[in-house]
Protein backbone atom coordinates (compact mmCIF):
# COMPACT_ATOMS: atom_id res chain seq x y z
CA UNK A 1 0.00 0.00 0.00
CA UNK A 2 1.24 3.25 -0.99
CA UNK A 3 1.89 5.75 2.12
CA UNK A 4 2.60 8.54 -0.45
CA UNK A 5 0.78 11.24 -0.87
CA UNK A 6 1.92 13.22 -4.46
CA UNK A 7 5.86 12.72 -5.23
CA UNK A 8 8.16 13.17 -2.74
CA UNK A 9 9.94 16.12 -4.11
CA UNK A 10 6.82 18.12 -3.35
CA UNK A 11 8.15 17.49 0.44
CA UNK A 12 11.46 19.70 -0.65
CA UNK A 13 9.39 22.26 -2.53
CA UNK A 14 6.79 22.97 0.14
CA UNK A 15 9.77 23.31 2.52
CA UNK A 16 11.55 25.76 0.74
CA UNK A 17 8.56 27.72 0.17
CA UNK A 18 7.12 27.69 3.66
CA UNK A 19 10.69 28.57 4.73
CA UNK A 20 11.32 31.30 2.74
CA UNK A 21 7.75 33.17 2.11
CA UNK A 22 6.02 32.06 5.83
CA UNK A 23 8.43 33.98 8.38
CA UNK A 24 8.53 37.11 5.83
CA UNK A 25 4.51 36.84 5.59
CA UNK A 26 4.00 36.87 9.54
CA UNK A 27 6.61 39.32 9.86
CA UNK A 28 5.15 41.40 7.22
CA UNK A 29 1.42 41.02 9.14
CA UNK A 30 3.08 42.16 12.44
CA UNK A 31 4.90 44.92 10.92
CA UNK A 32 4.66 46.97 7.86
CA UNK A 33 0.96 48.09 7.36
CA UNK A 34 -0.43 50.55 9.01
CA UNK A 35 -3.44 49.95 11.26
CA UNK A 36 -6.99 50.98 11.63
CA UNK A 37 -7.08 53.90 13.86
CA UNK A 38 -10.16 52.58 15.66
CA UNK A 39 -8.84 49.19 16.25
CA UNK A 40 -5.21 50.37 16.90
CA UNK A 41 -2.27 47.64 17.44
CA UNK A 42 -4.99 44.62 17.53
CA UNK A 43 -5.76 44.77 14.24
CA UNK A 44 -2.50 43.28 12.64
CA UNK A 45 -4.38 40.02 14.48
CA UNK A 46 -6.58 40.43 11.18
CA UNK A 47 -3.76 39.18 9.27
CA UNK A 48 -3.63 36.12 11.18
CA UNK A 49 -6.88 35.31 11.84
CA UNK A 50 -8.40 35.57 7.93
CA UNK A 51 -5.83 33.42 6.76
CA UNK A 52 -6.33 30.64 9.56
CA UNK A 53 -10.20 30.93 8.67
CA UNK A 54 -9.82 30.69 5.42
CA UNK A 55 -7.93 27.57 5.83
CA UNK A 56 -10.23 26.20 7.92
CA UNK A 57 -12.70 26.74 5.87
CA UNK A 58 -11.39 25.46 2.81
CA UNK A 59 -10.37 21.84 4.82
CA UNK A 60 -14.23 20.47 4.98
CA UNK A 61 -14.31 20.88 1.02
CA UNK A 62 -11.67 18.83 0.73
CA UNK A 63 -12.46 16.15 3.05
CA UNK A 64 -15.78 15.98 1.47
CA UNK A 65 -14.67 15.70 -1.80
CA UNK A 66 -12.34 13.02 -0.58
CA UNK A 67 -15.71 11.27 1.60
CA UNK A 68 -17.66 11.55 -2.14
CA UNK A 69 -14.81 9.17 -3.26
CA UNK A 70 -15.27 6.76 -0.60
CA UNK A 71 -18.68 6.45 -0.95
CA UNK A 72 -17.99 5.68 -4.52
CA UNK A 73 -15.25 3.72 -4.26
CA UNK A 74 -15.07 2.02 -0.82
CA UNK A 75 -11.26 2.33 -1.19
CA UNK A 76 -9.95 2.91 2.63
CA UNK A 77 -7.31 6.09 1.22
CA UNK A 78 -10.20 8.00 0.47
CA UNK A 79 -11.37 7.60 4.03
CA UNK A 80 -7.81 8.41 5.85
CA UNK A 81 -7.08 11.91 3.53
CA UNK A 82 -10.97 12.89 4.59
CA UNK A 83 -9.63 12.40 7.96
CA UNK A 84 -6.39 14.22 7.88
CA UNK A 85 -8.42 17.21 6.13
CA UNK A 86 -10.77 17.35 9.32
CA UNK A 87 -7.71 17.08 11.45
CA UNK A 88 -5.94 20.05 9.81
CA UNK A 89 -9.57 21.51 9.65
CA UNK A 90 -10.13 21.55 13.25
CA UNK A 91 -6.70 22.65 14.27
CA UNK A 92 -7.25 26.23 12.27
CA UNK A 93 -10.36 26.11 13.45
CA UNK A 94 -9.29 26.21 17.00
CA UNK A 95 -6.46 29.04 15.96
CA UNK A 96 -9.33 30.87 14.68
CA UNK A 97 -11.39 30.97 18.19
CA UNK A 98 -8.39 31.41 20.06
CA UNK A 99 -7.86 34.18 17.88
CA UNK A 100 -11.18 35.86 16.88
CA UNK A 101 -12.17 36.32 20.45
CA UNK A 102 -8.88 38.64 21.20
CA UNK A 103 -9.98 40.75 18.41
CA UNK A 104 -13.03 41.26 18.86
CA UNK A 105 -12.38 42.28 22.38
CA UNK A 106 -10.13 45.03 21.43
CA UNK A 107 -12.03 45.81 18.11
CA UNK A 108 -15.99 46.02 19.76
CA UNK A 109 -15.09 45.39 23.73
CA UNK A 110 -16.77 42.45 23.91
CA UNK A 111 -14.98 38.68 23.36
CA UNK A 112 -17.99 37.42 21.35
CA UNK A 113 -21.45 38.59 19.87
CA UNK A 114 -24.15 36.79 19.95
CA UNK A 115 -26.08 38.03 17.51
CA UNK A 116 -23.03 38.01 14.83
CA UNK A 117 -23.93 35.51 11.61
CA UNK A 118 -20.32 34.48 10.93
CA UNK A 119 -19.33 34.16 14.62
CA UNK A 120 -22.28 31.58 15.15
CA UNK A 121 -22.22 29.44 12.30
CA UNK A 122 -18.39 28.88 12.78
CA UNK A 123 -19.10 27.80 16.09
CA UNK A 124 -21.64 25.24 14.29
CA UNK A 125 -19.04 24.27 12.36
CA UNK A 126 -16.27 23.72 14.85
CA UNK A 127 -18.87 21.81 16.87
CA UNK A 128 -19.50 19.85 13.53
CA UNK A 129 -16.24 18.79 13.25
CA UNK A 130 -15.76 17.63 17.03
CA UNK A 131 -19.01 15.35 16.68
CA UNK A 132 -17.01 14.10 12.79
CA UNK A 133 -13.85 12.43 15.69
CA UNK A 134 -16.58 11.61 18.19
CA UNK A 135 -18.52 9.22 15.96
CA UNK A 136 -15.01 7.81 14.86
CA UNK A 137 -14.00 7.22 18.26
CA UNK A 138 -17.10 5.73 19.32
CA UNK A 139 -18.36 3.70 16.32
CA UNK A 140 -16.52 0.33 16.58
CA UNK A 141 -17.53 -1.49 13.41
CA UNK A 142 -14.78 0.20 11.15
CA UNK A 143 -17.51 -0.26 7.73
CA UNK A 144 -20.09 1.70 9.08
CA UNK A 145 -17.35 4.14 10.68
CA UNK A 146 -16.36 5.60 7.33
CA UNK A 147 -19.49 5.23 5.91
CA UNK A 148 -20.72 7.59 8.63
CA UNK A 149 -17.77 9.66 8.55
CA UNK A 150 -18.22 10.36 5.20
CA UNK A 151 -21.28 11.95 5.59
CA UNK A 152 -20.56 13.69 8.35
CA UNK A 153 -17.98 14.95 6.48
CA UNK A 154 -20.53 16.38 4.00
CA UNK A 155 -21.98 17.59 6.67
CA UNK A 156 -19.09 19.93 7.93
CA UNK A 157 -18.96 21.18 4.40
CA UNK A 158 -22.26 22.37 4.13
CA UNK A 159 -21.62 23.87 7.61
CA UNK A 160 -18.27 25.41 5.80
CA UNK A 161 -20.12 27.39 3.27
CA UNK A 162 -23.22 28.55 5.07
CA UNK A 163 -20.04 29.97 7.10
CA UNK A 164 -18.17 31.69 4.59
CA UNK A 165 -21.78 33.02 3.26
CA UNK A 166 -22.77 34.05 6.85
CA UNK A 167 -21.77 37.62 6.06
CA UNK A 168 -22.21 37.50 1.93
CA UNK A 169 -26.12 35.80 1.70
CA UNK A 170 -27.79 37.36 4.88
CA UNK A 171 -28.18 40.58 6.68
CA UNK A 172 -25.72 40.53 9.47
CA UNK A 173 -27.32 41.98 13.01
CA UNK A 174 -23.58 41.59 14.65
CA UNK A 175 -19.93 43.44 14.83
CA UNK A 176 -18.37 41.48 11.89
CA UNK A 177 -16.91 43.26 9.22
CA UNK A 178 -17.94 42.43 5.94
CA UNK A 179 -16.35 40.24 3.12
CA UNK A 180 -12.53 42.05 2.77
CA UNK A 181 -12.78 40.88 -1.14
CA UNK A 182 -15.42 43.15 -1.27
CA UNK A 183 -13.29 46.14 -0.05
CA UNK A 184 -11.93 48.08 -2.50
CA UNK A 185 -10.34 50.82 -0.86
CA UNK A 186 -8.09 48.02 0.79
CA UNK A 187 -4.46 50.21 1.00
CA UNK A 188 -1.57 48.52 -0.78
CA UNK A 189 0.49 47.97 2.61
CA UNK A 190 -2.90 46.11 3.70
CA UNK A 191 -3.24 43.84 0.58
CA UNK A 192 0.54 42.93 0.02
CA UNK A 193 0.20 41.71 3.59
CA UNK A 194 -3.05 40.02 3.34
CA UNK A 195 -2.28 37.75 0.08
CA UNK A 196 1.05 37.24 1.56
CA UNK A 197 -0.47 35.38 4.71
CA UNK A 198 -2.97 33.81 2.17
CA UNK A 199 -0.28 32.06 0.26
CA UNK A 200 2.12 31.15 3.49
CA UNK A 201 -0.89 29.62 5.45
CA UNK A 202 -1.74 27.59 2.47
CA UNK A 203 1.35 26.31 2.09
CA UNK A 204 1.58 25.57 5.67
CA UNK A 205 -2.07 23.86 5.08
CA UNK A 206 -0.41 21.56 2.22
CA UNK A 207 2.47 20.51 4.50
CA UNK A 208 0.23 19.60 7.44
CA UNK A 209 -1.64 17.78 5.03
CA UNK A 210 0.97 15.30 3.75
CA UNK A 211 2.29 14.99 7.41
CA UNK A 212 -0.47 14.22 9.02
CA UNK A 213 -1.88 11.68 6.01
CA UNK A 214 1.29 9.93 5.96
CA UNK A 215 0.96 9.12 9.82
CA UNK A 216 -3.03 8.50 9.39
CA UNK A 217 -2.01 6.04 5.98
CA UNK A 218 0.34 4.21 8.41
CA UNK A 219 -2.31 3.76 11.07
CA UNK A 220 -4.94 2.61 8.82
CA UNK A 221 -2.00 -0.12 6.97
CA UNK A 222 -1.18 -1.33 10.92
CA UNK A 223 -4.78 -1.28 11.63
CA UNK A 224 -5.46 -3.13 8.24
CA UNK A 225 -2.79 -6.33 9.42
CA UNK A 226 -4.15 -6.76 12.96
CA UNK A 227 -7.83 -7.46 11.37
Amino acid sequence: MNIRLLHPAWDWILSLLFLSIFPFAVLLGLYYPNVILEQGISHRIFYFHVPVAWVALYGPGISSICAVAYLVTKKRTWDTLSLSANKISLLFAIGVLFSGPIWAYLAWGTPWDSTDARLNSFFVLVLSLVAYFLLRFLVLDQTKKYIFSAFLSLFCSVNAILTWGAIRWMDNPGNHPSSVLGKKGMDPDMRISFWLGILAYHILFLILYRIVYRLDKIKAVREELLD
